[in-house]
């Protein structure tokens, strides 16, 4: 139970940072943008699943309930299409060992004192 709390508190922090990350960046048109690679697109497809979709202001969001850290009310977490295209890929870059920056010091020489 608590570690299913710290994940989704981990998805909830990531998906704060993303969106914070996306307010600083300019909009790229449409001709530049990267287009999604396969494998990314069927884990978005079976992310979907756990969302319900819904038109907000012209937008497609997605929105689930999910309960809070140290609360039994759950709350409506709705996030765009964009939004969460880029919780999945960050979420699959962190999952990667091989692409995740290592720590200064965590290699196998021992701590740098």
């Amino acid at each position: 139970m608590a570690t299913n709390n710290v994940f989704r508190s981990v998805l909830v922090a990531a998906g704060l940072v993303l969106m914070a990350a996306c307010a600083s960046q300019p909009v790229s048109s449409p001709a530049t943008a990267a287009a999604p690679t396969p494998l990314l697109e069927k884990k978005f497809e079976r992310a979907v699943v756990h969302y319900q979709k819904y038109q907000h202001e012209g937008q497609v969001v997605y929105c689930k309930k999910e309960k809070r850290f140290m609360s039994n009310i759950p709350e409506m977490q709705c996030l765009s299409e964009s939004q969460l295209r880029a919780e999945i890929e960050s979420y699959e870059r962190w999952r990667n060992p091989v692409a995740r920056p290592l720590m200064p010091g965590a290699g196998q020489t021992g701590v740098i004192g």
